[in-house]
């Protein structure tokens, strides 16, 4: 008996290695499955051929500076619009400067200064290119359909508003009668979604309120409430944006250029060219509009929104029956610019651009417009112990 299950034992290692030697005799490299059929649709590389894979993209092809293509990744050296300020390479070393040989400008991390490209016009490895994180505003990136149902949805509610005001942080805020119970106007809605903020934005930035041969315009009606449009604007990114990140020039443009917001007025920056080789444009914040004035924020917007402590120096001030507390009340202007001794909890909070150290006007104003509305944003969400007031008057 045990002579029998010897032999089946040795039967069977040799049937093993009889199919392994015929399957890897038949085995190409990557094959799971060699004998593919002749009419299959799996592409070339499937079966790990790279070479053939034009989805994989080699160095001579990514890294450029040419353009716009670092378009999404660093800090760039700009105007004051934003536009992207151009150098030449001579990289055929034929003494002519052709069309393909202007390139942005990157900023070293370390040095601050603009990084001297190699004679591919590329960053060198040893420079410290600054990149740029989007976090959440990445968002903008989904198909144009996802951003115009989120823009429906936010009109579905704005279309039926009554009276429309900012809120503590520039979003929108909707105000409907109530008939039934206060017979005044009692606030419905604020436009919180990131996304339908964004796509708020992204209506702003490429109209405002005027009225083109492309669209009659669907947030017109908003001047009538002394709603400025890139104020609201503003806001809307706030809104779309990280809570605890800051907003910059770079972040503001690039936004731009992903939402294909040029607005009304755009600035062609010559030789800058998008992936399909045509002209890159820029939102013109000198002027939004022919005939328009320059951007220009004032941090005073501030001083009309108030908040109140229920938590302020070690003393609750808890909401009685009615909703009403008795903590005390202060602009967010005076919270942030420092003009209160602070009690509350934590630490004083503080707009992150020193208002004597920076521009307030062109793309440098409405980057501070934004920022200063993030982190508001921040602040007020953060603390469950600070109402917005609405409706206070001093």
């Amino acid at each position: 008996m045990k002579t029998i299950i010897r032999y089946a034992h040795y039967v069977f290692f040799l049937l093993l290695m009889s199919c392994l030697t015929i399957l890897l005799s038949n085995c190409q490299k990557g094959d799971v499955f060699p004998n593919v059929d002749d009419d299959s649709d799996r592409p070339e590389w499937a079966g790990g051929d790279t070479d053939s894979n034009n989805h994989i993209k080699g160095n001579d092809e990514s890294g450029t500076t040419r353009g716009g293509d670092y378009g999404d990744l660093y800090v760039l050296l700009r105007d004051d619009n934003g536009v992207p300020v151009m150098t030449t390479v001579d990289v055929d070393m034929d003494g002519i400067i052709e069309d393909d040989e202007h390139f942005v400008q990157p900023i070293d991390a370390i040095t601050g200064t603009t990084i001297e490209l190699d004679q591919y016009g590329e960053v060198p490895e040893s420079a410290n290119p600054i990149e740029v994180d989007f976090g959440r505003l990445n968002i903008v990136r989904s198909p144009q359909s996802v951003l115009d149902q989120a823009f429906e949805e936010a009109m579905k509610v704005i279309e039926a508003g009554d009276d429309f005001t900012l809120d503590f942080c520039g979003r929108l805020s909707i105000w409907n009668y109530d008939l039934v119970v206060t017979d005044s106007l009692v606030l419905t809605k604020t436009i919180d979604s990131p996304r339908e903020n964004m796509a708020m934005y992204q209506y702003l930035m490429k109209y405002m309120y005027e009225n083109t041969e492309e669209i009659s315009n669907r947030m017109a009606f908003l001047s009538a409430y002394q709603i400025d449009p890139l104020l609201l604007a503003a806001g809307c990114f706030s809104a779309g944006s990280d809570k605890t990140g800051t907003v910059d020039i770079d972040e503001v443009v690039y936004i731009n250029g992903f939402l294909d917001c040029c607005g009304l007025n755009p600035i062609e920056n010559e030789y800058d060219y998008d992936f399909n080789n045509d002209n890159n444009y820029y939102f013109n914040f000198t002027e939004p509009k022919l005939g328009d004035a320059q951007f220009q924020y004032n941090r005073g917007v501030y001083q009309d929104r108030y908040i109140q402590f229920m938590v302020w120096d070690n003393v609750y001030y808890p909401l009685d029956e009615d909703g009403i507390s008795e903590g005390p009340v202060f602009s967010i202007f005076d919270i942030f610019e420092g003009n209160v001794d602070f009690k509350g909890i934590g630490a004083q909070p503080e707009f992150t651009y020193r208002w004597n150290q920076f521009a307030h006007d062109k793309v440098q104003g409405f980057a501070i417009a934004v920022d200063d509305a993030v982190q508001v944003l921040d602040y007020v969400h953060g603390d469950s112990n600070i109402i917005f007031l609405p409706n206070y008057q001093p």
